[in-house]
């Protein structure tokens, strides 16, 4: 049996429902109905970025970062195929230099997302300290 099991249904046009355990996400190519499959990927890195960055900077660093908000950029190109992400961290924790590049490298490390995705797509990240 696989570790992850998903379910989806297009039944017409470009939307699909799918299902993953108990939740339900709507997908829609046009961005009409939903957000759009690139805007997913996006999204889903952004979050287990962040989610890896405080886990390694928790476990590692023994750093609570406090609130983190990510905010995403992504290009596209003519056929709408990802070509660059780009993420700025913001971060409640005042942290030095040091720290910075160390949860930077953390997130990398740990990020399921990161580690999934071609080296070209790789996230260029910033990360703001004492933002909050």
């Amino acid at each position: 049996m696989a570790d992850i099991e998903t379910t989806t249904v297009n039944e017409e046009k470009y939307h699909a429902l799918s299902r993953a355990g108990e939740f339900e996400l709507s997908i829609d190519a046009t961005g009409g109905d939903g957000p759009t499959p690139n805007e997913v990927l996006v999204a889903d890195y952004a979050s287990c970025f962040s989610f890896a960055c405080r886990a390694g900077a928790n476990r590692r660093l023994d750093i609570d970062l406090g609130k983190i908000e990510t905010s995403a950029e992504a290009d596209l190109n003519d056929s709408d195929d990802l070509t660059g992400i780009r993420f700025h961290i913001y971060v409640e924790a005042d942290l030095t230099d040091e720290e910075v590049d160390d949860v930077i490298e953390l997130g990398e490390e740990i990020c399921h997302v990161h580690d999934a995705v071609k080296e070209s797509l790789h996230a260029g990240i910033e990360l703001t300290p004492d933002a909050f």
